[in-house]
């Protein structure tokens, strides 16, 4: 049954939306509330950018390689099996 949803409710459905699917009636809700609230709309399309913008980051830290040159993980064993 479609039902007219808040902004808030909105707002947590695509919130929600970003980390798991959105069941189909609260769905259908939300595209009908999206298609009448400019503001959603526009946070919708912030939601979705920010979201890849974090993608992107965590792609790029994973390819980047380790943090730590090997010269300072070296040096950090060292460290370490003197102290223990």
């Amino acid at each position: 049954m479609l039902r007219l949803i808040t902004c808030q409710t909105a707002t947590m459905l695509l919130d929600q939306q970003a980390d798991q699917p959105v069941p189909r009636g609260a769905r259908t809700s939300l595209w009908l509330h999206l298609r009448y609230c400019p503001y959603c709309n526009r946070y919708a399309k912030q939601t979705v950018k920010i979201a890849e913008w974090a993608r992107a980051a965590v792609a790029a830290r994973a390819s980047a390689g380790p943090a730590l040159p090997e010269a300072a993980k070296e040096r950090m064993r060292e460290l370490l099996a003197a102290a223990g």
